[in-house]
């Protein structure tokens, strides 16, 4: 096999291998698969013919319905990949600053108000308790909501009918 092409087939198949688990149900068509590459690719003279009948011969197709039925492997990453890596986290953090502030800020402040509102119908719902109103409110309230999905019942039905 010539030089280039080994590189190629060598290449999907350490992929294979070095990222994924193959299970143990699926070895033997890892292992046709893996056969079938090693074929085509003592018949090609380069690796641009590799890869063109590689992708024409539906191998690729095989190779990528192969990988999702395999289990992914954690990869280890090296101390250049994480450097790369929080670099990478940085510049997106620095870049979006602004927004991300905002963000947290809202977030916060939404969570204020809310906590405030929560803290006040306690406190009302509590104080109509003790003054003995707190029945006559929801009955009050109940009826206002009955109300309102009549109405919009008979809204509903009009529009139905087209009126």
């Amino acid at each position: 096999m010539v030089n280039d092409v080994k590189k190629c087939v060598d290449l999907r198949i350490d992929f294979l291998y070095q990222y994924y688990g193959v299970p143990q149900e699926m070895q033997n068509e890892v292992d046709s698969f893996i056969e079938e590459l090693t074929v085509l690719g003592e018949s090609c003279s380069n690796a641009v013919e590799f890869e063109e009948r590689f992708a024409s011969a539906g191998l690729s197709d095989r190779f990528n319905a192969i990988l999702p039925r395999c289990t992914p492997r954690p990869a280890k990453m090296t101390k250049e990949q994480k450097r790369q890596s929080r670099k990478i986290a940085g510049e997106i953090l620095k870049e979006n600053k602004k927004e991300l502030i905002k963000d947290a800020l809202s977030d916060a402040a939404g969570s204020i108000a809310t906590n405030v509102e929560s803290e006040l119908i306690e406190k009302n719902r509590k104080r109509m308790i003790e003054e003995g109103t707190f029945g006559d409110y929801t009955r009050t309230t109940n009826a206002m909501d009955d109300v309102k999905r009549i109405a919009h019942f008979f809204v509903k039905t009009l529009k139905k009918q087209g009126r």
